[in-house]
């Protein structure tokens, strides 16, 4: 049943994403162009960032972007391009940059856009579109980011656990004990944490363990390219390469556009609403908010796609990768993995494990506090239990049917972004002007 519904859902994603593709390049740069060039100008004040409104939108930010998906989902799409004959795999941070040109001006502007408004993404799409299609939104949205952007996480701490259990324990655990002894520690955890109730203690774990992961993988990157050094002209030339001339260019070319802009979506939810919602956080300006939505959007997309695929890069070249095998992603993992022990040592492969299941942890967790700010008019209670509920199944499916997770992410984030955007699209065209900053007119100073 579950194979039955992955084809299902792949079919529907298959056909959807070449038509979805140039409609958000087109409508997100609309967006972005009237938001800076306009709306910015005429309803909003220069303003400076300040530390202690960076602190919390960052932190929830950056640890609901940066993943299991930082590593996992752009292994899957890298492994996707090679499947489709393009061997110049280093193209997809290409295509990435390509849709990031476009998608992170729009990151920019759904934060300043919701400050000017002082309004959530579920507010704002029921004004610009209906209360209906609003709801909807805030449905799908949940479902992708604590189903969909879940299951990635639970599938990551997964396999780094199998992994480890692997290498060092010489162990091989059963799809049960994987579930009973991975899978259920993790929602626990998580659930203690968010029964808590309490935002410091949320806060607080949500900072120090995307500090911790960011700190540890930005050191181990280093490490690696600096060890590796002699490869990054290969690593270039293949960059230029992969785009020119895509194996077969009829497939290539859209192939590596989709895939490309479906990891930029994945990877630094642009356009998805999230960073709109991070930014209610703090006292910010619209100008700050924007700003502030630009520094997680752009770490992440760094350690993301560059990094990760400069390492599968050169995990191929050193005959440590082979993605001609059709790999599944706890073999993908395990390469990616198998390549940084080549450079780093073990060191490489403890810094990969706590980098994934820390992002991971504060990735579920961060998918909570959506969940929260767009469904205000519950209850505590009624959230965690839905939330609760909404990981188990999350969790349950990355181990035993992890691939339907993964396509149904593609889905939705179609489904997510279309909506968003083309409520904020909306919002440049017709609705700004009630926003717009009258000054003081000379004349009625004067008269007074």
């Amino acid at each position: 049943m579950l194979h039955q519904l992955e084809n299902v859902i792949t079919s529907i994603s298959d056909a959807v994403w070449p038509v979805f593709l140039p409609f958000m390049l087109i409508v997100g740069a609309i967006t972005s162009i009237r938001t800076i060039f306009i709306i910015q100008k005429r309803t909003t004040k220069p303003a400076k960032l300040q530390f202690k409104n960076i602190i919390g939108p960052a932190s929830i930010s950056l640890g609901a972007m940066v993943g299991t998906g930082a590593v996992v989902g752009v292994l899957g799409a890298i492994s996707k391009l090679y499947m489709k004959g393009q061997y110049n795999i280093e193209a997809m941070a290409l295509w990435a940059l390509i849709g990031a040109c476009i998608m992170i001006p729009v990151s920019y502007s759904e934060a300043l856009n919701s400050k000017i408004m002082k309004k959530g993404p579920r507010e704002y799409i029921s004004d610009m579109i209906s209360p209906k299609v609003g709801l909807f939104y805030a449905v799908s949205i949940v479902a992708l980011i604590v189903f969909g952007f879940g299951g990635f996480q639970f599938s990551g701490i997964d396999s780094v656990f199998t992994i480890v259990a692997s290498k060092f324990m010489n162990v091989e655990l059963s799809l049960m004990q994987r579930y009973l002894f991975i899978v259920i520690p993790v929602i626990a955890l998580v659930a203690l944490i968010v029964l808590s109730k309490k935002d410091d203690v949320f806060m607080s774990a949500m900072t120090y363990m995307i500090g911790s992961a960011l700190a540890g993988y930005l050191l181990f990157a280093t490490i690696f390219i600096v060890k590796t050094s002699s490869y990054i002209p290969q690593f270039l030339s293949g960059m230029i390469e992969g785009m020119m001339n895509p194996v077969p260019m009829l497939i290539g070319i859209p192939a590596g556009l989709i895939l490309g802009m479906q990891k930029v979506l994945q990877t630094v939810e642009t356009g998805l609403g999230c960073l709109a919602m991070s930014v209610q956080q703090s006292d910010s300006e619209p100008r700050e908010a924007g700003m502030i939505s630009l520094i997680p959007s752009i770490v992440t997309l760094f350690v993301a796609i560059f990094i990760t695929s400069y390492i599968a890069s050169y995990g191929i070249e050193a005959g440590v990768i082979d993605y001609s095998l059709g790999l599944n992603a706890l073999e993908r993992l395990t390469t990616f993995f198998d390549t940084a022990a080549s450079v780093t040592g073990v060191f490489g492969i403890i810094v990969l494990s706590l980098f994934t299941v820390l992002s991971a942890t504060t990735t579920i967790l961060g998918s909570y506090y959506y969940l929260r700010k767009l469904f205000k008019k519950n209850s505590d209670n009624k959230n965690i239990v839905i939330y609760l509920v909404t990981i188990i199944s999350a969790g349950t499916l990355a181990i035993f049917g992890a691939n339907v997770v993964f396509e149904a992410v593609d889905l939705l984030l179609f489904v997510c972004c279309g909506l968003n955007v083309t409520a904020l699209c909306i919002f440049t065209f017709k609705e700004w002007k009630k926003y717009e900053i009258v000054e003081n007119d000379e004349n009625d100073q004067k008269s007074a």
